[in-house]
């Protein structure tokens, strides 16, 4: 990791969480519900996959056939993904959405796609939360490895927040980036086993495609948070060191890419 952006993050720390705050309150500012619709959205998308995947295409796990079961598998995917997707979808314009704050010679602007990054995190803590309280109310347990989660958030927002730096540069450059990355995060979510069993993967085209679970971050992600919140697992250790690095090599080219093009943003904005 870059040792640059390590002194970055503990110079600006107290400012990253101030914006961070002000994103998450001033996200759903002047609704009548407020935070509650970070509940009501994955809660919505987890009625719609479980009756079209669920229901019609009677999709269940191999382990628990249950309706409950799947329900759970596909709420734990959704407010995961929904983190990773939100937070880089908001990062390809975030530098054009604060440009009186770019502007100023003293404001960092390093760290405004940080700033969606982990707002989009907040958002999936209480997605998280809900998914606690559903395990318990349906008398599946609780398990001790829910306190390892913090662990998965750190790969998590490695990749993230490299990915986002390099969206929230090239978003300067090339104002129509956000429908590719939209239509990117798309294809990356249905290949990714968020609302299907990881078994259709590892059995389909006689399972060919098999390591994709492996090689695709999102699905190895999905896997491990899967094992701590479900299984009452720990994490796939050699899984989650395979996260890690690839969040570090992607965490340190997003830096060094949004650092040598910072310059020419100011001018173009």
């Amino acid at each position: 990791m870059s040792f640059s952006a390590l002194r970055f993050l503990r110079r600006n720390h107290y400012l990253l969480f101030a914006l961070v705050r002000r994103d998450v309150t001033g996200k759903y500012k002047g609704s009548v519900f407020g935070l509650v619709w970070s509940i009501v959205e994955p809660v919505v998308l987890l009625g719609i996959y479980t009756l079209v995947f669920g229901g019609l295409f009677q999709l269940r796990l191999p382990y628990d056939t249950s309706i409950s079961a799947y329900a759970l598998y596909i709420f734990s995917g959704i407010v995961v993904w929904l983190a990773i997707s939100d937070g880089i979808n908001r990062c390809t314009t975030v530098i054009v959405d604060h440009v009186s704050m770019v502007k100023k010679v003293i404001f960092p602007a390093e760290i405004l796609p940080l700033q969606v990054i982990l707002s989009a995190i907040i958002h999936q803590l209480i997605g998280l939360a809900v998914l606690g309280a559903g395990l318990i109310v349906l008398g599946k347990g609780v398990f001790w490895t829910w306190l390892l989660f913090p662990l998965l958030l750190l790969p998590q927002f490695l990749i993230t927040a490299g990915i986002g730096w390099l969206a929230a540069s090239v978003g300067v450059f090339i104002r129509d980036i956000r429908q590719a990355v939209t239509l990117g995060l798309v294809c990356w979510m249905f290949l990714t086993p968020i609302f299907y069993p990881e078994e259709l993967v590892r059995t389909a085209f006689e399972g060919r495609f098999s390591f994709w679970l492996t090689l695709n971050p999102a699905a190895a992600l999905l896997h491990n948070y899967r094992r701590v919140f479900l299984d009452g697992a720990a994490p796939d250790w050699l899984m989650y060191c395979y996260l890690t690095g690839v969040g570090l090599v992607v965490f340190t080219a997003g830096w060094w890419w949004f650092k040598r093009t910072q310059k020419s943003l100011v001018d173009l904005i």
